[in-house]
């Protein structure tokens, strides 16, 4: 309808823009992690948090992102103003050229990375616990506030502390390249898993 109030999402963004930036910026964080090779040419191993993120994001932006944006009488811009379909094709084409890219360079090499990433996983159980929970948290919320036009301050509260919590993971990430030539890397999973839970959450309460 020409006369339809249009409804407003966070931070007056486009619908699912907040999200799109959240699933552009894990992919680009996990196919950098895959890419990178230690001065000895061995691999550096996948944290878990980018691993259970990328998983929530694909399923959540590919399954349920589509049905909060399509079919509408009056479409609004698609998320980040793109084209639409953009952010769809560059993950798939990111994702499967880096992968394509190293098991074809390097097959040896990432199946050490996968086994290594396993193993890795064995210790730094966290973000197992914390990313899913922030997810059905942020669905309980969603609930309780509604779904349809929440309260825009609770609208914007929610992307800018998601917003934050990814570039803290962002920086973690930076942090695992820069340290991706020493021994003895340092790390703060727990602090990790807190930040990917918070990253979770924000996709729970816009399921």
């Amino acid at each position: 309808m020409a006369n339809a109030i249009r409804r407003r999402h966070a931070l007056g963004l486009p619908a699912g823009s907040v999200r799109a930036a959240h699933v552009l910026t894990i992919v680009g964080l996990t196919c950098a992690t895959i890419l990178i090779q230690r001065p000895d040419g061995s691999s550096v191993p996948i944290p878990m948090y980018l691993v259970l993120l990328l998983i929530l994001m694909l399923g959540h932006y590919f399954a349920a992102h589509g049905v909060t944006i399509a079919d509408r009488e009056d479409p609004e811009p698609s998320p980040l103003f793109f084209p639409g379909g953009l952010v769809r094709v560059f993950i798939v084409l990111a994702l499967a050229g880096t992968i394509g890219w190293k098991f074809y360079n390097d097959p040896a090499g990432f199946q050490q990375q996968i086994e290594d990433s396993i193993n890795r996983f064995k210790t730094e159980w966290y973000p197992l616990v914390s990313i899913p929970a922030g997810f059905f948290v942020g669905v309980l919320v969603r609930a309780v506030v509604g779904r349809d036009n929440p309260p825009r301050l609770w609208q914007d509260l929610e992307a800018w502390i998601s917003v934050l919590a990814l570039v803290g993971l962002g920086i973690d990430a930076v942090n695992l390249i820069i340290q991706s030539s020493v021994q003895v890397p340092f790390s703060v999973p727990m602090w990790e898993a807190i930040l990917g839970g918070v990253v979770a959450f924000y996709f729970g309460a816009r399921s």
